[in-house]
């Protein structure tokens, strides 16, 4: 096993999109500073825009976020830097602007989304080894996962599941998410799986260690901490 057990990744919680609330928007660089200033890892979402720009956005739709309508992958870098999140100063920040403002000041917890742009996880890779900062990659993409371990084997890479939230999907992506049927392939370093699942039954896990997610609340802590060696939260501040 390649993840030690004093790791970060299995220790000090992670902040879900990082640390927002009140002060700050959720993939907000207010948020990933917030963070920063805590000491919490960090958990952020990559797409890239059409022309190969990369960004830290959750949605793939930009409606809930910034109004606009239609995919962020179907927008130029340009237009993408136009929008405002949520009528705030702040637009949507590039995968390099998280890198300046976190500085390897604390890890980060990247998550790889589904989309159509060419050589994404490429460009991902690429920008990520000249990075100085702790880090690893996470997605429910197995083939994404797959890539990072064949052009990155020396990556911490995780695999994501659930079954609460893979009931939209077709049949076979529905079984690869709720079972991670791949892993055997891909040899994830951790799987990082929705709490309502939990617990996992050993023969599911391989003895990986699980992460979960998305924690909001002292009572969900509490119970998961059974289950899961470390959590992705927000909406609260959990005792590091």
């Amino acid at each position: 096993m390649r993840l030690k057990s004093d790791s970060w990744l299995l220790t000090k919680p992670i902040a879900h999109r990082g640390l927002w609330g009140e002060d700050a928007i959720e993939n907000s660089l207010s948020a990933y500073k917030n963070a920063v200033i805590n000491g919490y890892p960090i958990e952020i979402d990559l797409y890239s825009s059409i022309d190969g720009k990369l960004f830290s956005f959750h949605d793939q739709d930009l409606e809930r976020m910034t109004g606009k309508k239609g995919f962020i992958y179907q927008k130029t870098a340009k237009e993408l830097k136009s929008l405002k999140l949520k009528g705030s100063n702040e637009s949507i920040p590039t995968f390099d602007e998280v890198l300046s403002v976190v500085d390897g000041k604390v890890p980060l917890l990247i998550e790889l989304k589904d989309q159509p742009t060419k050589n994404y996880v490429d460009k991902v890779i690429e920008r990520l080894k000249s990075y100085k900062g702790e880090f690893a990659i996470q997605s429910f993409n197995p083939m994404y996962i797959k890539r990072v371990k064949k052009l990155a084997p020396f990556f911490l890479r995780g695999i994501l599941g659930t079954k609460t939230y893979s009931k939209g999907l077709p049949f076979i992506k529905r079984q690869v998410v709720k079972y991670m049927l791949l892993n055997s392939i891909i040899k994830p370093d951790f799987i990082c799986y929705s709490f309502e699942d939990l617990p996992l039954k050993k023969s599911k896990t391989k003895r990986l260690p699980v992460i979960t997610w998305t924690i909001t609340n002292e009572k969900d802590y509490k119970r998961v901490n059974l289950f899961a060696k470390n959590i992705i939260f927000e909406h609260f501040i959990p005792k590091k």
